[in-house]
């Protein structure tokens, strides 16, 4: 499989300072926790911000949260307090998340309205270069949430081949509701950047395809928005849990030991659990007003049952949580004070994150999961005491959360509705055991399939599969396929081969200095210029100098500096394509070079009409850090002359953008060949693809978005195909 970067606004570890010391743990929450596993794959990389401001680092720290990081396949985007103040708690959490979960909002100035809106467009496009500086051609993007909401479409801007998912984990509102925001159609637009938007229920994807059809962003068909030059496909993927881990949780020894203490708290009474982050959108006053009835209404249970409330504080920086958090405290003692005795406690109220075995160990015990959130895009909780109740548990969750469409067996409640909630633990805690247990072994079965593991490749397949209804450009050079090319190959009086250099005639290597052809490779082009029916051209980055120093006495055509200058068979001169003035190279030279003394690892090629920034050896904390502020420190300088900043395969080069490959070639191909082979790796040569006859053969070398008609895997298979059409 390609590689998958993974980008959420948190990573899979967090970090924090304690006496002065860095300290890693692992991160709790939703996204988190769910993608964990899926991101041990040391092939995937994950990106985000590791839980920490940036005022409060050094250089050091970063490099050493970098190191540590990178262990776990992550790589931090570091943000300043500041940032985390008007892009995390502000935009983010007092704008979008309300909104989407139908709440009210807290009526801020417009100043700081835009304020909030500015930083979630800044770090938002801070996470895009972190992403574009470790990504290949070969990989697949997958944003996570409505933090990032307008990544998909920055990342589309950049003009790389990648495939981009989108995954929102949290509701989509109702048409009217999502139109209400100032940024509607601009959160719009963002999201649309991707090939593939997924969300949890059918009912939030029809809410985004009535908000697209609204806002006229493209026409809008089942499953899909077809926008002018491509469609992106829109469907559900509810997402599920690491269903192991949780149902094989009871053979724990540190969870035996929890549940024994837990047993000895509760003694013999019916244990009602609720497990989730401290949020407005939970339902936790609800609940606990509910359970409070419940006492007042059935005085015999007095005595006889206990809640357990876990509610996990979050975001302690907004007002909101803070005020909703000291009225939970009030109302569990307002209930302990009114039903309670010496010997009984009615609420057990734990306003404390909880590690994964004190939650397994209150799942086992429990004997109702009371699991009512206002509106919840999916709810992992109820799903997590499905898989560790062993056999006698019983679940009650909202109508309004996600999880409800597959975990049909709970008992439903409308949160909305304070008596149903009522209704539903007196049901819960009278229901006979084999209707509980039938109930729990259906829900357990569904969940043991729909994992978490299943989720994400699900996902990630679906990404890499063609929309339906539209043609599949790229096709696997197979064996059939390679005997089609061949007999073509055979027939033609007249051949044109287009041939890049590194990452297809050779593979990359960490020094670019020590890449010269092997001479396996000169003897195939010896073969292959031998026959006076080829027309052989290299059409490389190389500079006319590395081409001259390992081509130069073949009969062969060269092509240098992805199209700035040729030097024909027969020819002693190069000659330009175009006559461009290369006095800013004295300009921005010293910024690289500045940059690449600072990563170890890089280097800077001075080329006669580029200059290239190699990073391929470079350490990835340097080589993201700093090829994102070059990309900034040279904003200016690029308008102002006219340039172009290509990010390739682990480079990034300035040239002129009126010299591309396509515009080098075009005076071979208007020659009318009978057969025309082109072969590339990088995104310079997507527009040579483009530009060639619809019969022709091109074939991208490796993974990623491409307008090539075939694709190898690598440039071994490409060698192997050149063997066999000349037969060697």
């Amino acid at each position: 499989m390609a590689q998958v970067i993974i980008v959420s606004n948190r990573l899979p570890i967090s970090v924090k300072k304690e006496n002065a010391k860095l300290v890693f743990s692992p991160s709790l929450g939703g996204i988190a926790t769910g993608l964990s596993s899926y991101a041990e794959d040391p092939g995937n990389s994950w990106i985000g911000w590791p839980g920490i401001a940036s005022d409060e680092l050094s250089e050091n720290d970063k490099q050493l949260i970098a190191n540590e990081l990178a262990t776990h396949n992550c790589h931090p985007v570091f943000l300043s307090q500041k940032q985390i103040n008007n892009f995390y708690n502000g935009y983010s959490n007092s704008v979008l998340w309300p909104l989407f979960h139908n709440l009210p909002s807290k009526r801020v100035s417009s100043e700081h309205l835009n304020a909030w809106w500015q930083a979630y467009r800044k770090v938002n496009q801070q996470f895009t270069e972190a992403v574009v500086s470790l990504a290949n051609p070969k990989s697949q993007i997958w944003v996570h949430d409505y933090l990032l909401m307008l990544m998909p479409e920055m990342l589309r801007s950049e003009e790389k081949a990648l495939n981009i998912g989108f995954f929102l984990h949290i509701p989509f509102p109702d048409q009217k509701t999502f139109a209400r925001l100032p940024e509607a159609k601009r959160l719009m637009v963002g999201m649309l950047g991707a090939d593939l938007i997924g969300f949890h229920t059918t009912d939030y994807v029809k809410n985004f395809a009535d908000s697209a059809s609204a806002m006229n962003v493209g026409m809008v068909t089942d499953n899909q928005v077809k926008l002018p030059d491509r469609s992106v496909r829109v469907a559900e993927f509810p997402m599920g849990i690491d269903y192991e881990k949780y149902a094989a949780a009871s053979k724990s020894r540190d969870v035996k030991k929890a549940a024994k203490r837990y047993k000895k708290r509760y003694g013999r009474r019916k244990v009602i659990v609720s497990v989730d982050r401290l949020d407005p959108t939970k339902g936790l006053e609800e609940r606990l007003r509910a359970y409070g009835q419940l006492l007042a209404y059935r005085p015999e249970l007095r005595g006889k049952v206990v809640f357990a409330m876990v509610a996990a504080p979050s975001r302690t920086d907004i007002a909101v949580y803070v005020q909703l958090s000291r009225r939970l405290e009030v109302l569990a003692k307002e209930i302990n004070k009114t039903y309670g005795s010496l010997s009984w406690q009615p609420v057990d109220y734990m306003n404390i994150a909880q590690p994964f075995e004190e939650v397994a160990a209150l799942f086992q015990i429990a004997d109702v999961a009371f699991i009512v959130p206002i509106r919840d895009g999916m709810n992992l909780s109820a799903k997590e005491f499905v898989a560790s109740n062993k056999k006698h548990g019983v679940l009650i969750l909202s109508e309004t959360a996600g999880a409800a469409q597959e975990l049909h067996d709970a008992i439903m409640v409308n949160p909305a509705e304070p008596e149903s909630l009522v209704d539903a633990l007196q049901q819960a805690l009278t229901m006979r055991k084999k209707e509980l247990r039938g109930r729990l072994k259906r829900m357990q079965k569904d969940l043991s399939i729909n994992t978490v593991q299943h989720w994400a490749k699900t996902f990630v397949d679906t990404l890499q599969q063609p929309i339906p209804g539209t043609p599949r450009l790229t096709r696997t050079l197979n064996k059939r396929l390679m005997k089609d090319l061949q007999a073509d190959y055979v027939s033609a009086k007249k051949r044109l081969l287009l041939l890049d250099y590194d990452g297809s005639l050779v593979p990359f290597t960490a020094d670019y200095h020590n890449a010269k052809p092997p001479r396996s490779l000169l003897q195939l082009l010896e073969s292959l210029v031998a026959d006076r029916a080829n027309d052989v051209v290299i059409i490389s980055g190389r500079s006319a100098e590395d081409l001259n120093a390992w081509f130069g006495s073949m009969p062969v055509n060269l092509v240098a500096e992805h199209g700035a200058a040729t030097k024909k068979v027969g020819n002693k001169t190069w000659q330009l394509v175009e006559k461009t003035n290369t006095d800013w190279k004295q300009l921005l030279l010293p910024s690289l070079e500045k940059y690449a003394r600072l990563t170890p690892g890089a280097r800077v090629e001075i080329k006669p009409h580029s200059l290239v920034w190699h990073y391929r050896a470079a350490m990835p904390y340097y080589a993201q850090k700093y090829a994102v502020i070059i990309k900034q420190a040279l904003k200016p300088f690029l308008k102002t002359y006219g340039l172009e900043l290509v990010h390739g395969n682990k480079v990034i080069e300035i040239k002129n953008p009126r010299i591309s490959k396509a515009h080098a070639a075009q005076p071979w191909l208007d020659r009318g060949y009978e057969f025309v082979l082109a072969i590339g790796d990088d995104v310079t040569d997507e527009a040579l693809f483009t530009s060639l006859p619809d019969t022709s053969y091109s074939i991208k070398v490796g993974r990623g978005r491409t307008a090539a008609r075939f694709r190898l895997a690598s440039s071994k298979q490409i060698i192997e195909l050149l063997k066999k059409i000349v037969k060697l």
